[in-house]
């Protein structure tokens, strides 16, 4: 084993001496450009500022030109790019050629086909991702089982000591053909009266234990046992024959060994080598391979080098106390993970050796997969963009290893979403990407106001782009309607329902242009400068599992109240942890304290405290990023070495704060009685200091934050808002602020004097208007966003100068309360505004409402001489038509469109084409025996809100307008 492991490690240096040999400067700045904002680029930012999508292909049964057509209409309609997944999931074909198409990924045709997506984006000057494989996740038959997933499992015998005995090793069953390989064996005592039962833990004696690997020989040990009864244990290395899903070839293959360099470089060269045509295209179009989620199934995941690895990182052999991290499911992802006890037990600190266990692991996973991914993608002027999460390891540390980390809407809580988005900042990654827009349960629940809610939550994390879950490539088969595929919502696999169909089959994808200008326009701001936290909060967990909602946020969960069905009622995996939820009893309110003062944050691990330094003004500097305070909340335990260097901060004036429970213990076992005492002496000597305090009082906590230094002040506490902040290299800001409530708000800032101009930016309309003064307000409508740029530089912009027209929501003139209805199926005459969903005749329609009606209008005249149609509550968009003349379409709130140059004295005729959701449609096509949406069948209770909700008024302008 030394002697492959010595190889093994030679072959890492020299590849990686060879890149850093050869490697020029090729042009990876131009997929992450360092850039300061400018208002000459934001009304209309290039292209590559667009949101980007996954691109769902059936397999390989696609055809060129439609292929082509597809990326034409993805640049048409503001799309930055594509990300290519192949896959096999719910695709009927007609004849046995199409099912060979179908399942010829990884051939010369696919290839083809892909070079034509390479040369098509290169003329549209898009981007192509591309997934590392088919399916999910990622391996094919082209790996052997050698190149697969290793688990450490165990055969164990009980043994009557007293004597020498020759005891053969029990082998664990192997899935594969490869034979289980010996690694180590441990004897030890069972403590009398523990855990008989099979399925119980057994405990064991730590004063009678041992390695005996020494004595082991043809599988057998050869040992003299002093007296009493003994367990046998042997540790195995086992491939653990887990194969890809969906992979669209004829069978499925190994899953990649991420712990195996060597693998995965074959991994690499296999899918991307000279054979597949694809190296003229590296760096334009195709940009990054991309890695999803961690998500496996194994027992105790095993490298070859991993003992090693253990004793030269966590300093004492791992070998004798294997017995304490087996446990049945222990890497298996959450939903799939039994519901077991660990098999062994020495006392009640086991948890640090799994955490030990758990941290090597992260060790070996970042230098094996993620550098040697980031390594092999940037030498050919690729990236290697990931979801750094999936099992237990240092997430924020992962994402700093990738070139793009990666969130997902689906992980719902700003304290998971802010992960990623931390470790970009805390390891300047310029770019933060997110799987967006995708929620469980709630198929064809997208609109286009979701949309903007779900990515508006997605930007006040810090993530700066976007990319939407999924568009289906257009495949047509009788058995889908004319929507077509979608493979997350199917009547040909019922039970899989997810939210991310957002291509031509959506009856939103008319809108779909607006919705990605407005997201452009945003990721511009977003990805100028780099990203600022006032604050750094300390990151205790490994893992994203049992993180309970913050009852301050929304859209968790993808569900909006009032709007739609209600969710079905969580497994049993999506439970929140309890320790989580102690936890979070004392953060989630610090959270909410901060964004309501306007305080940016984020979270920090511990490898990026103990390279933590202090600037002259007592500013944190971890890599260049500079943060005013760090705040300890309600975790006992944290790494001795994290605790020395906060202690070693504090003395030099670092502003700390420690709310809730204080550290009192760290994470090893080693020597843990009294490294232990060391965290806890560390932590107590930092809180004597100047600039240090303990605080648990709301009011307090509130007194401690308003006396941080920030340049851009909130005037008062803003329970609605959630914000994130760029700072320029010319110490400018830029600042996005979102409305996460239903009602009008009004939001109040003052800057810093060394701001010489501002302005609030509407990325909605592009507009841009410039303030007067250091005290500056914006009026944010329900579920809205604005950004504010404060400038130190004081170049003359060209920008509208004067304050925008807007509406008083809090004023009415007129409101229109009697209706006529008109779809293609019906008509209502004199009728009040209803939801479709409580009128028999209109429950199951996804038909254009047409809603005409009068008024009379005065002459009036008001100092802006502007009125305002607010619509109210609308599901889900309006085209409004005013005396036969279109005065404008609203596709999100707010509904108000400002219609003065369309209003004539006298009588007045009023249109609104409201166009509900498709899911209505498809429960009603279901109950009546559509096979083709046999998935929404007898799903009444998930009936959306549908048409025009109202009330509809006509306001007037502010008044300071």
């Amino acid at each position: 084993m030394r002697s492959k492991i010595t190889l093994f490690g030679a072959f890492l240096m020299g590849t990686q001496l060879s890149y850093g040999q050869n490697q020029t400067n090729l042009p990876i700045k131009n997929w992450l450009p360092i850039y300061d904002f400018t208002l000459k680029n934001f009304s209309q930012p290039p292209i590559k500022f667009g949101p980007m999508c996954r691109w769902w292909w059936p397999g390989n049964l696609v055809e060129k030109t439609e292929l082509k057509r597809e990326l034409n209409l993805f640049s048409d309609n503001g799309f930055a790019g594509v990300e290519v997944q192949p896959l096999n999931r719910r695709i009927p074909v007609k004849n046995e050629k199409d099912e060979a198409r179908k399942l010829s990924w990884d051939t010369p045709d696919y290839y083809d086909n892909l070079r034509t997506v390479m040369q098509e984006a290169r003329k549209r000057h898009l981007i192509v991702d591309v997934t590392n494989g088919s399916g999910w996740p990622p391996g094919g038959s082209f790996l052997t089982p050698e190149d697969g997933f290793i688990s450490l499992e165990f055969g164990t015998t009980t043994v009557s000591g007293g004597q020498m005995l020759a005891v053969p090793l029990v082998k664990p069953d192997s899935p594969t053909k490869v034979l289980p390989r010996l690694i180590a064996v441990v004897i030890a005592k069972q403590i009398a009266g523990q855990a008989s039962g099979n399925n119980e833990t057994k405990r064991l004696d730590t004063a009678d234990m041992k390695e005996v690997t020494s004595y082991v020989q043809k599988d057998t040990l050869r040992y003299a046992f002093s007296k009493g009864t003994w367990k046998v244990i042997g540790f195995w290395a086992v491939r653990t024959g887990e194969s890809t899903e969906m992979a669209a070839s004829p069978k499925q293959g190994p899953i990649l060994n991420h712990f195996d360099s060597l693998s995965v470089l074959k991994f690499y060269n296999h899918l991307y080598g000279d054979r597949t045509g694809l190296q003229p295209y590296f760096g334009n179009p195709m940009r990054a391979v991309f890695s999803d989620s961690y998500e496996f199934t194994a027992n105790r995941f095993y490298a070859y080098d991993l003992p090693a690895y253990f004793k030269a990182r966590r300093g004492y052999d791992l070998i004798p106390w294997l017995p304490a991290n087996m446990q049945k499911g222990y890497n298996t992802v959450i939903f799939s993970r039994p519901d077991s006890k660990p098999d062994f037990s020495f006392s009640n600190q086991d948890w640090r050796l799994r955490y030990d266990y758990d941290l090597t692991l992260n060790d070996l996973l970042r230098d094996h997969f993620f550098k040697t991914s980031r390594n092999w993608a940037e030498k050919r002027n690729l990236l290697f963009r990931t979801q750094a999460y999936g099992f237990n390891m240092d997430m924020i540390a992962m994402a700093g290893a990738a070139s793009i980390p990666e969130t997902e809407s689906m992980l719902g809580t700003e304290a998971n979403l802010k992960i990623m988005t931390s470790g970009a900042l805390l390891y300047n990654r310029s770019i933060v990407s997110a799987e967006a827009v995708v929620f469980a349960g709630r198929a064809y629940t997208n609109t286009p106001q979701k949309i903007r809610m779900a990515v508006d939550k997605l930007f006040a994390a810090g993530v700066n782009q976007i990319i939407y879950h999924g568009v289906p490539y257009r495949y047509v088969s009788d058995k889908f309607g004319p929507e077509n595929w979608y493979l997350f919502s199917s009547p040909l696999g019922p039970h899989i329902n997810f939210s991310s169909n957002l291509g031509e089959g959506n009856i939103f994808w008319k809108d779909q242009k607006r919705v990605n200008t407005y997201v452009s326009r945003v990721q511009y701001a977003l990805r100028s400068g780099k990203p600022h936290a006032d604050v750094l909060i300390y990151y205790p967990f490994l893992n994203i599992e049992g993180a309970p909602d913050n009852e301050e946020e929304i859209l968790t969960t993808g569900y909006l109240k009032d709007v739609e069905g209600p969710l079905p009622p969580p497994k049993k995996y999506e439970v929140p942890d309890p320790v989580k939820i102690k936890w979070a009893s004392k953060v989630y309110p610090l959270i909410n304290q901060l964004e309501a003062a306007g305080i940016s944050w984020a979270w920090v691990n511990d490898e990026s405290i103990q390279v933590a330094k202090l600037q002259k003004n007592n500013a944190i500097d971890i890599r260049g990023n500079f943060s005013a305070a760090l705040i300890l909340a309600n975790d006992s335990t944290i790494q001795l070495r994290s605790a020395e260097r906060i202690k070693q901060l504090a003395a030099r004036g670092m502003r700390l704060l420690v709310t809730g429970a204080i550290p009192v213990q760290q994470f090893s076992f080693l020597n843990w009685r009294e490294n232990d005492q060391k965290t806890m002496q560390s932590i107590s000597t930092a809180l004597q200091m100047h600039d240090s305090q303990y605080l648990n009082d709301k009011d307090a906590i509130k007194n401690w934050i308003n006396k941080l230094p920030r340049s851009i002040k909130y005037q008062k506490e803003y329970r609605f808002s959630r914000q994130t902040e760029r700072e320029m290299t010319d110490g400018s800001r830029i600042k996005f602020i979102w409305n996460k409530s239903e009602k009008w708000q009004t939001i109040s800032l003052s800057l810093d004097k060394k701001y010489t101009k501002s302005y609030w930016l509407n990325a909605d309309a592009g507009t841009m208007y410039k303030n007067n003064g250091r005290s500056v307000s914006w009026q944010l409508p329900p579920y809205g966003s604005v950004l504010l740029f404060a400038s130190t530089n004081n170049t003359t912009n060209q920008v509208t100068a004067s304050t925008p027209i807007t509406v008083d929501p809090n004023k009415s003139i007129l409101s229109i309360k009697k209706w006529d209805l008109k779809t293609d199926s019906l008509t209502i005459k004199n009728s009040e505004l209803f939801d479709w969903r409580t009128n028999e005749q209109l429950k199951y329609s996804s038909e254009t409402g047409i809603y005409t009606s009068t008024f009379q209008w005065p002459l009036l005249k008001t100092s802006t001489g502007h009125f305002f149609l607010d619509l109210g509550h609308v599901s889900f968009t309006a085209e409004v038509y005013i005396n036969a003349k279109f005065a404008g379409k609203v596709i999100y709130s707010p509904y108000v469109l400002d219609i003065s140059k369309y209003l004539v004295k006298g009588t007045n005729t009023l249109e609104v084409r409201v166009v509900p959701g498709q899911l209505n449609g498809f429960i009603g096509k279901a109950n009546n025996g559509d096979p083709r949406y046999l998935q929404f069948k007898k799903k009444n209770d998930q009936l959306m809100s549908a048409g025009l909700l109202g009330p509809v008024t006509i306001r007037p302008a502010n008044k300071h307008d």
